[in-house]
C-alpha cells in the first residue's frame, strides 16, 4: 500500500510538469530604471522664483514716479510744429574731447522774410524740473539757466524718443583746455541719471534760484546776445548725466574764470560725464 501511494504521487508530479510551459532562461542584463535624485535637505536653500518684472535700468522710468510727458516750445507763443522754422544754427556734436563746433540748437524769432533776429522774445521751459544753476553773464553762455529733470520722472515714450545714451567713461579733455576736473567730479556720488537743459544767451539774468521748481511752458527769460553770441537767440543744450549735479557757476576762455568755474565747464562740455542729446529729438 505504501508502494502504491508513492507511485501515484510520482505520476501526479510528472503530469503537472508535462502541462507547464517551458521556462527559458535569459542571460541578458536586467534594464535599470533611473530613480529621481534626492535633493539634499537644507533649511537654508532658497529656490529662485521666476519674475515677470523687468530689471530696472537707468533708461526705464519707474511707473510710480514717471509722470512727465508734456513737452513745451522753448519760444513762448511759437508752437512746437513751428519751432524748426526758427532754427538759426543746428545741432552739430563735436569729436570726443573737443569743444566745438556746436553742441546745442540756436533758435531765434525773426521778422517775416528777414534774417534779423528779435531781442527780448520770451524763452520758456521745455520740461518741468528743478533749477540747478543760474549764470550771470559768464562767458561763453552769458546769462543762462539750467534745469534738471530726473530720468525716472520722464515717461517711457519720452525716454525712447530721446535715444538716451548709455553711460560712457569720462574722457580726457583736449590738452588745449585748462580743466581742473577733480574740483567738480569729486562731488558726484550717485548712480541715478538726469536730463539737464541749459538755456543760454538770455538778455537778462534769470529771476530764479537753484532749487526752485519750474513747470512746462514757464517763462525763464528772454532772447539776448550775452556771452559768446553775435545776434539775439536762444541756445538750448541738452545732456544726460549724474543726478543732483549743481553748477554753482561755469565759465571758460575768459581771464576772469576761476578754477572751479573751468572745472564745471569742462565736466559739462567735454568730459562725456554729461552726454549730449539732440534737443530736436525732444521737440519733434
Amino acid at each position: 500500500m505504501g508502494i502504491l501511494r508513492f507511485s501515484w504521487s510520482v505520476l501526479l508530479i510528472l503530469l503537472i510538469a508535462a502541462c507547464s510551459e517551458p521556462v527559458i532562461k535569459d542571460n541578458s542584463p536586467t534594464p535599470t530604471i533611473p530613480l529621481p535624485a534626492k535633493s539634499p535637505r537644507s533649511s537654508s536653500t532658497t529656490i529662485p522664483l521666476p519674475s515677470s518684472t523687468p530689471t530696472r535700468t537707468q533708461t526705464l522710468p519707474t511707473p510710480a514716479k514717471a509722470h512727465i510727458s508734456q513737452v513745451c516750445s522753448p519760444l513762448d507763443g511759437i508752437s512746437l510744429e513751428e519751432i524748426p522754422d526758427t532754427i538759426v544754427n543746428p545741432y552739430h556734436p563735436p569729436n570726443a574731447g573737443s569743444d566745438d563746433p556746436h553742441q546745442g540748437v540756436d533758435f531765434a524769432s525773426r521778422f517775416d522774410g528777414d534774417s534779423f533776429a528779435l531781442e527780448g522774445y520770451p524763452v520758456a521751459a521745455v520740461l518741468e524740473g528743478q533749477v540747478v544753476s543760474v549764470l550771470e553773464n559768464r562767458f561763453p553762455y552769458g546769462n543762462a539757466i539750467m534745469i534738471e529733470v530726473a530720468l525716472e520722472n520722464l515717461s517711457r515714450d519720452t525716454i525712447v524718443q530721446l535715444e538716451i545714451p548709455t553711460p560712457a567713461p569720462t574722457r580726457s579733455p583736449h590738452p588745449s583746455l585748462t580743466c581742473p576736473m577733480e574740483v567738480f567730479t569729486s562731488t558726484l556720488e550717485t548712480d541715478e541719471r538726469s536730463l539737464y537743459l541749459l538755456y543760454a544767451h538770455l538778455k537778462d539774468a534769470a529771476p530764479y534760484n537753484p532749487g526752485e521748481e519750474i513747470h512746462c511752458g514757464q517763462v525763464l527769460g528772454a532772447t539776448g546776445s550775452t556771452g559768446n553770441a553775435l545776434n539775439p537767440h536762444l541756445h538750448l543744450e541738452v545732456r544726460v548725466g549724474p543726478s543732483e549735479a549743481w553748477f554753482q557757476s561755469m565759465s571758460h576762455y575768459d581771464t576772469s574764470a576761476t578754477a572751479e568755474e573751468m572745472s564745471f565747464y569742462c565736466a559739462w562740455r567735454v568730459s562725456d560725464l554729461f552726454q549730449l542729446v539732440d534737443p530736436m529729438l525732444l521737440l519733434k
